[in-house]
């Protein structure tokens, strides 16, 4: 113990952000006309966000600072596409410079490439309903490769696809509101489909263009689904039904190729077999399953009495990381931990989550999961989709009038770790 718990040579340390969420000033996607509706809870609109769009080399300074050698961002579809067909060379040539602006700190990019947001001429044709709406993202993937791939080492191909389906179209958080499991299906698994053609045609336009071989992987959301009493059969049985819905049947499709119920009926896709060069993981919290009325309840539900929570009201349970590492390792894939943060004006518990939940990751490399990084959620405070701005899950605090960003302690704390290479015996003292 005396050196603390030391991370693995080359892991990726980072932090993510989205561009919606942090880039202000987009009136062109489906979460701007869905603001404008008065669908954010706290009534506010993204506007100019935390002013990324203008201000990212002053963010990407503040990610040097921490000693950061990754950094997870998204490229907004609308602005590179603003009509379908239609590439706005001005916004390609601006993402050109953020992507090196991170790397000439000697920051690897990480691109992701559909956060939650649609250009509107997307889903004025259906969205993720659309049958063809396949193909059409991937038109969008390769003019993205073919102008920025000589850039990009990594790709994220779509950011927690079972999340947007079921909260666009299942439990009617997202736009466009729907409440439908038959229209949450056709959404998941055109999702899927555009993941498996998105990850085809980025190596096959690398290898064209003669850029270097990125390494593509999707984001998925994995809560970790346990039965509330674990004694009982069909608590067992709800637990394992939810956790197909959620994460095996999507992961299985990527896997092997075969879309399974409730995804498909069995069909082999051989653009979405092995559709990946490593898995990206984003991990909040723990769901707690019994049956209950509905036939899907949302997501960290069931919250036991008495335990720690978030702003968010989500429970904080590291234990939850450390299941869903091990349950991936029979992909015999390299894992990333593409988003794990909390929501917290307590930045003493910001603090403890990290320690604890980088002791969970630990756990399951020495149990031989091939973790090869851990990304924090988020470097700075930002619209935060339906909540709008109350919840604060950023390492840097940011004052949305004057735009100003001050760093909490739990950044200082995640440098030191960075530098250690490890969660040394005063982080485990302190916040373990």
């Amino acid at each position: 113990m005396k050196d603390g718990l030391v991370f693995p040579d080359g892991f990726l340390w980072g932090c993510a952000v989205s561009a919606h969420q942090v880039e202000g000033g987009n009136t062109n996607n489906n979460w701007w006309q869905w603001e404008q509706q008065g669908k954010i809870l706290d009534g506010s609109k993204s506007g100019m966000a935390c002013d990324h769009y203008n201000r990212y080399e002053e963010d990407f300074d503040i990610a040097a600072s921490l000693k950061l050698n990754v950094f997870r961002t998204s490229i907004e579809w609308s602005r590179i596409e603003p009509k379908q067909g239609t590439i706005n060379m001005k916004e390609v040539e601006h993402y050109r410079n953020v992507i090196l602006a991170l790397r000439r700190r000697g920051i690897k990019p990480m691109i992701t490439l559909h956060h939650f947001t649609n250009p509107i001429w997307f889903d004025e044709q259906g969205g993720w309903l659309n049958p063809k709406s396949p193909e059409i993202f991937e038109s969008f993937v390769r003019k993205v490769v073919e102008h920025l791939g000589d850039l990009i080492p990594f790709y994220n191909t779509i950011n927690e696809p079972m999340i947007v389906a079921t909260m666009s179209y299942l439990f009617g958080v997202f736009p466009p509101g729907e409440r439908s499991l038959e229209k949450c299906l056709v959404a998941a698994r055109n999702l899927a489909l555009a993941h498996g053609r998105a990850y085809v045609t980025i190596h096959e336009t690398c290898k064209e263009l003669g850029y270097p071989k990125p390494q593509v992987a999707p984001v998925k959301q994995i809560p970790h689904f346990e039965p509330r009493d674990p004694s009982s059969t069909d608590d067992v049985e709800e637990a394992r039904r939810r956790d197909w819905f959620f994460n095996g049947c999507f992961l299985e499709a990527v896997d092997t190729g075969v879309l399974q119920p409730p995804l498909g009926n069995g069909e082999k896709i051989d653009h979405l077999e092995s559709s990946w060069d490593f898995i990206g993981v984003n991990y909040y919290s723990r769901t707690l399953c019994t049956p209950q009325g509905e036939v899907f309840p949302l997501p960290f539900t069931g919250v036991p009495e008495g335990v720690e929570i978030s702003d968010y009201g989500w429970e904080v349970y590291p234990d939850g990381l450390r299941e869903v590492l091990l349950s991936l390792k029979k992909y015999g894939k390299p894992v990333v931990v593409t988003e794990n943060g909390i929501a917290t004006r307590n930045d003493e518990q910001r603090c403890r989550y990290i320690v604890r939940h980088l002791r969970a990751v630990h756990e399951a490399i020495s149990r031989e999961v091939d973790v090869k990084g851990y990304i924090y959620w988020s470097l700075m405070d930002n619209f935060e989709w339906v909540l709008g701005y109350q919840m604060k899950f950023g390492l840097v605090e940011v004052d949305f009038e004057t735009m100003e960003r001050r760093l909490r302690s739990s950044a200082s704390l995640y440098r030191e770790i960075i530098e250690a290479n490890a969660l040394l015996p005063i982080h485990l003292e302190r916040y373990g």
